[in-house]
């Protein structure tokens, strides 16, 4: 853009529509990116927006900011304005392993917005909405890509004394849910579905090496992929791709009552058997899962949801709307202040196996909630991110349980259910 250009952009800018100005802002960036090293994109983006330094070099993009800070209705969408100037910067930086670095630093940046009253009104606005910033689900889920990516990470401590948002990295199908958000753009979902497909192959390929050693032997010694015991790892991978009842899988199980379900009557019989289908493995370790408190609670919650559907044929609607509430039942209600005390309670008393066997049974009957089953799982470890893995031992072994479920059933790594 040349000075004259400028000039008549900024003379309209009053009329200029948001989108139009910060794409402004995006273009400088990506310029900014392209002709400097990362050093001095960084101070250059923590004079816009950490210091709002009046005197930038470039007073067309100021006067942009500037407007943009005083637009109506700017204390409620700033927040994308700045998510998406962040990632204008990190995508590209994130397929540059020695740009790496500068990706936590960018996110550092927003821990040092001055806390003392500015001398320029534009700069204090400026700066408390990038304080602002920092409470979103946004800058959340910028912070945990940081995390992803940093490969520095807290090395010095042992991972029980790592907090639980650096393990993330081990956990692709927490992807999705933790580092996008609703005003995610198609090149940040595509640079996490790409993160994500890598994650997923390399675990995926390392357990299913481990499990072929394990059936049949190796000349080389294949190392336990996961955080679990090999002993705790063997059992779970007979009982995720396994014969669990007579000589049927899991996921013979589910082809099987999907079929069925076909060919059921009424949402009031179908939630009858699948009552069976969910408890039967419970009921096989211990009996008392028939009529327990658990047991009747799961009774009582399907036999109310969705009720005035009881009469109806099964569709698609019915069957996924069930299976999320069914999950919600299960894992965790809410968000904000999540309540799990139940999948606790069950984790307790039968096992991280039996209890994610569970949860395996729902998504491979109808895989469509599988994703719903992911979220929340994330809701878990976005709750105890700040906390200590070995406080919280119980989360990470459902993590790494749902790992060996999920690419084992739903991968393509070469398992044999046998």
């Amino acid at each position: 853009m040349s000075p004259m250009d400028s000039y008549e952009s900024w003379s309209n800018h009053q009329t200029a529509s948001a989108a139009e100005l910060e794409d402004h802002l995006y273009t400088h960036l990506q310029q900014c990116r392209q002709r400097e090293d990362a050093d001095t994109v960084l101070q250059r983006f923590s004079d816009l927006f950490v210091e709002a330094d009046v005197t930038y070099p470039d007073s067309f993009v100021w006067d942009v900011l500037v407007e943009l800070a005083y637009r109506p209705y700017s204390e409620r969408e700033f927040k994308y304005t700045l998510n998406r100037c962040s990632y204008t910067l990190i995508n590209p930086w994130s397929t540059q392993p020695r740009d790496h670095w500068a990706i936590p630093a960018l996110v550092q940046l927003f821990e040092s917005i001055p806390d003392s009253p500015a001398r320029h009104s534009e700069t204090q606005r400026i700066r408390e909405l990038s304080r602002r910033f920092t409470k979103t689900d946004q800058y959340a889920a910028l912070r945990r890509f940081a995390n992803l990516i940093d490969e520095e990470g807290e090395v010095e401590k042992s991972i029980d004394d790592q907090p639980v948002a650096k393990q993330l990295k081990r956990y692709p199908f927490l992807y999705d849910s933790s580092l996008l958000t609703k005003d995610s753009d198609q090149d940040q979902k595509m640079q996490v579905g790409k993160l994500r497909r890598g994650a997923e192959a390399d675990l995926g390929v390392k357990l299913a090496r481990y499990c072929n050693q394990q059936k049949h032997g190796a000349s080389r010694k294949i190392t336990n992929p996961t955080r679990l015991s090999s002993t705790e790892l063997d059992q779970a991978l007979a009982y995720y791709t396994g014969k669990v009842e007579g000589n049927r899988s899991h996921r013979d199980l589910a082809q099987m009552f999907r079929a069925y379900s076909k060919t059921v009557r009424s949402f009031r019989d179908f939630k009858e058997e699948f009552l069976e289908y969910l408890l039967s493995p419970l009921a096989d370790a211990d009996p008392r899962y028939v009529n327990n408190h658990f047991g009747k609670a799961l009774r009582q919650y399907l036999r109310e949801t969705l009720h005035d559907f009881d009469g109806q044929r099964l569709t698609d609607f019915i069957v996924i709307t069930t299976c999320q509430k069914l999950l919600n039942f299960l894992v965790v209600q809410g968000r904000p202040q999540p309540v799990f005390r139940r999948f606790w309670q069950l984790l307790n008393e039968v096992g991280h196996t039996l209890t994610v066997g569970l949860l395996l049974r729902v998504v491979l009957f109808c895989s469509t909630v599988k994703p719903w089953l992911e979220n929340r799982l994330t809701v878990l470890f976005n709750y105890h991110e700040r906390c200590a893995c070995k406080e919280v031992p119980w989360l990470m072994d459902t993590l790494e349980h749902t790992n060996v479920a999920l690419l084992t059933n739903f991968g393509k790594f070469g398992y044999s259910f046998t």
